[in-house]
């Protein structure tokens, strides 16, 4: 159950408002932490989420809101860029979050910690092996998360319905970290 309540307090955004429903307050472990949200103007193709810059973002995204936490000594910030859905509701274009952690010592290790921690339906977490400029990174048809270095991971996920999920790829080589260390 507690895994549930760490994904739902750093994807709350994400969850909500793909199924449109209104936020509820939620119990919280000891271990997580959460800070309230920044709104910032719809996309011009480039962004700032955590300390990483990410210039090539697809054009058309919504509204930019930015949320910081912690879990299980890991730093957490997701942004999510949201707009307005054909049922009136509020959907979800793209999310980007950035873990920051000493034991991420490795892009194996990132993954061995953010696969479980996301707790992605078993459909949707098909991930194969892909190089990034390089360098080991993960891919799924909505997904690519990788190690941007040693302590930095990175995962954007995309409305593949709504952007083209090739560009992922392309997105992950463009993002870079803004200074060391910031968070």
């Amino acid at each position: 159950m507690s895994r549930i309540i760490r994904t739902a307090l750093a994807m709350t955004c994400v969850l909500l408002a793909t199924t449109g429903a209104a936020s509820a307050a939620v119990a919280r472990p000891e271990t997580t932490r959460t800070t309230a949200s920044i709104a910032v103007p719809p996309s011009r193709s480039a962004a700032e989420v955590g300390g990483v810059a990410f210039p090539g973002l697809p054009e058309g995204l919504g509204e930019l809101s930015v949320f910081d936490s912690e879990d299980d000594g890991v730093a957490i910030t997701t942004g999510v860029w949201e707009s307005a859905g054909p049922d009136g509701g509020t959907a979800v274009d793209l999310s980007v979050t950035v873990v920051r952690a000493e034991r991420f010592t490795s892009a194996v290790a990132l993954h061995d910690w953010l696969v479980p921690w996301q707790e992605r339906p078993a459909d949707e977490a098909v991930y194969e092996p892909v190089l990034i400029a390089g360098d080991q990174a993960w891919l799924a048809k909505d997904q690519v998360f990788w190690l941007l270095r040693p302590g930095v991971g990175v995962s954007i996920t995309l409305d593949e319905n709504r952007f083209d999920a090739a560009a992922l790829p392309n997105m992950a080589t463009s993002a870079h970290e803004l200074r060391r260390g910031r968070r």
